[in-house]
């Protein structure tokens, strides 16, 4: 019986279930296709045994028959309910204690009839009934009300309550309760149960509960399992998936789907050893576990066919769009004439929006309903985790428009340089030119602190010293006060983490602390300097001290044509590394961004020019022999090897997944920005 009614009520337990069904809707499905409801006749846990009761469901709340001697009749017939509610007769169960209700109202085994009654509304899909009558059992002393208690708390995750639930629930599973043997059905259902409820809000709980259900669970069940526990990875931060990774038990569920994210994190504090045996680790256990069979099943893919999975509502939508624009332009489909890389290649797109679920629901839809073969992805640092674990769980190719590696234990690949690289890209290019002594002049956010010690570190290994450093406030636009400080000290460059609009404002102040911008060389800077001995700046405010020539470095996000026209001869020789600018001087960067103008009337920016690339490296790959997701992953995957001479550079990925060549330098060079020599 057991047995029979858990494969009928397997999954009861479902967050989808408990999130958006309310009564009157259809019930989900669970991983066997059943109804997903809480079992209705296995008995109820003791409160800390984390097992089967040690009391028969008979027995639970239950009179004994003659402890009411004027109601005799009414022990009677409940009696007769309580065989049929034991022989699994649903029907004939609900008409007896319903009829004993209605004819005995002051009989004692009125609460335990409720509670019957209530396993019964559960057993149907009727969460809002069986909770009003599990409700008024729940308060009575002993099993009783422990019985209820328990039952209640299915009711409260069917309805969505999850606090309530994992409240209700958590005193049957005592923390440190063994694993579930296997066989104890009921014991299994309820560590799934307390994992949904406490999930959301705890999900290190949760994957503790998850690894206890893995272990005595069915194929089916395992399955879901996987599928849940990786989707609460996602909600954690690296530090904290390492920290959860390092306490989990080797070869087990949570470090299976930790891994990934642990390894970044690593890798984010410089430790790639460290990753690697992280990564290595995971690789065995995720292969045990089933989890390498679970994400290919769901077909090849069609060659002519690419997924967007993009914000285009919400805080992200400019970035959507812009991404949308380029991924449009490359596919050759924004307007007649104009220059396209595939022709024949179709566009399938999903709304992301800000939400994780529904990321991670758009890229489910784009592998498995609309078969596409890779996917263009750009998702707020909230939904990205979850489409990436769903992506990676079907087997399908993204390339993401992220500035972070998503690790090899993805199908997911960088798209977007890193901002720690482009700030060690100008170092390298200013220490080639021969500058050896740095001033750093950033905002005091952590972005720009973070890219400041990122700037820092190239110069030192290249033989270069830091020797100077100010920060202002982000935003500001006066900067006089931490400019003065830097002057107080010799540099040859000044490296301005920030974005373009912002270095117009900084550039010109720079000047009027007679420290002027220009194309720079060891050489030069001793002419100009023995040249501007006794000299001032004259009456334009520009200064009156001894001007001094310095090498401008910057980041220079959204960099375009309008620095020129608002600050061009302050930024003379500057070396800016915005991850891409519509050089007319290359003709690939002119022909995308003619073609851009022509079919949208703006100039293109990097994130148009790194969605652009993503598409033209599918083509590239599929042109060049992938015709299945498992080859395009084989094909981007190809450690250290570039796949496309782009827009961007030589995209090349590295073992985590994480762009790895070395993003493009520009100069200014009068009225043009060019590529640097």
């Amino acid at each position: 019986m057991k047995r029979t009614l858990r494969a009928l009520v397997n999954t009861c337990w479902l967050l989808a279930a408990c999130a958006s069904t309310s009564a009157g809707q259809s019930s989900p499905q669970g991983p066997t296709g059943a109804a997903t409801q809480p079992p209705p006749f296995t008995s109820a846990p003791a409160q800390g045994t984390g097992g089967t009761a040690n009391v028969t469901t008979s027995e639970t709340g239950v009179a004994t028959l003659g402890a009411n001697p004027g109601d005799r009749g009414g022990d009677a017939d409940f009696a007769a309910a309580r065989a049929k509610f034991d022989k699994g007769d649903r029907e004939g169960a609900q008409a007896a204690l319903e009829a004993f209700l209605a004819q005995h109202p002051a009989n004692p085994n009125r609460a335990a009839a409720d509670a019957m009654l209530g396993r019964l509304a559960l057993a149907r899909g009727d969460a809002v009934a069986a909770k009003r009558l599990l409700s008024q059992a729940a308060g009575l002393p002993g099993e009783a009300g422990n019985g209820a208690r328990y039952y209640l708390g299915f009711a409260e995750l069917r309805l969505g309550n999850l606090a309530r639930a994992r409240e209700l629930l958590s005193p049957f599973v005592p923390k440190g309760a063994p694993p579930p043997a296997a066989g104890d059905d009921a014991a299994v259902e309820l560590r799934g149960a307390l994992a949904e409820a406490t999930g959301p809000a705890e999900p290190t709980e949760g994957l503790e509960l998850w690894e206890a259900y893995y272990h005595a669970a069915r194929d089916a069940e395992k399955a879901w399992a996987r599928r849940r526990a990786t989707e609460l990875a996602g909600r954690l931060t690296p530090e904290a998936a390492w920290r959860a990774w390092g306490a989990a038990a080797p070869g087990g569920l949570t470090r299976a789907v930790l891994g990934s994210r642990a390894a970044a994190h690593l890798r984010d504090r410089g430790d790639p050893a460290g990753a690697a045996f992280v990564e290595t680790e995971t690789n065995a256990a995720r292969h045990t576990l089933g989890f390498d069979a679970a994400g290919s099943p769901v077909g090849p893919g069609d060659p002519t066919r690419l997924g967007l999975a993009l914000p285009l509502s919400g805080k992200f939508q400019v970035v959507g769009e812009a991404a949308l624009r380029a991924a449009m332009l490359a596919a050759g489909t924004p307007a007649a004439g104009v220059a396209g890389n595939g022709g024949t290649t179709q566009l399938v797109l999903r709304d992301t929006a800000t939400d994780a679920e529904r990321a991670a629901r758009g890229v489910a839809e784009l592998t498995r309903g609309e078969a596409v073969i890779g996917i263009v992805g750009a998702a707020s640092p909230k939904a990205g985790p979850s489409a990436i674990t769903q992506a990676s769980e079907d087997g399908i190719p993204v390339l993401a428009l992220e500035d972070a590696a998503p690790g090899a234990l993805t199908t997911a690949f960088q798209m977007i340089h890193a901002p720690d690289m482009r700030a060690t890209a100008l170092a390298r290019q200013a220490l080639k030119a021969g500058a050896r002594r740095f001033a750093l002049l950033g905002p005091d956010s952590t972005v720009g602190k973070r890219l400041r010690e990122a700037f820092r570190k190239a110069v030192t290994a290249g033989g270069g010293t830091v020797v100077a450093e100010a920060t202002y406030v982000s935003g500001a636009t006066s900067f006089a006060g931490p400019i003065g400080s830097l002057k107080k000290t010799s540099f040859d460059a000044v490296f301005v983490p920030d974005t373009a609009d912002r270095l117009a404002l900084i550039a010109p102040a720079l000047a009027v602390a007679d420290l002027w911008p220009q194309a720079w060389s060891p050489e030069s800077a001793k002419r100009a300097a023995e040249s501007s001995k006794g000299k001032t700046q004259g009456k334009d405010g520009k200064g009156s001290g001894k001007a001094k020539p310095v090498l401008l470095l910057s980041t220079a996000n959204d960099l375009s044509h309008k620095l020129l026209a608002n600050a061009g001869r302050y930024v003379q020789g500057a070396l800016l590394c915005p991850g891409f600018y519509a050089d007319d001087s290359d003709p690939r960067a002119r022909a995308f961004a003619e073609g851009y103008r022509a079919a949208y009337g703006r100039d293109p920016h990097a994130t148009e020019a790194y969605a652009y690339d993503a598409v033209v490296a599918f083509q590239t790959a599929i042109r060049q022999g992938a015709r299945t997701r498992g080859d395009l992953v084989k094909a981007l995957g190809t450690a250290n090897m570039p796949v496309l001479h782009g827009l961007t550079g030589n995209v090349t990925f590295g073992p985590d997944h994480g762009r790895v060549d070395s993003p493009l330098v520009y100069a200014v060079d009068g009225d043009d920005i060019h590529l640097a020599k």
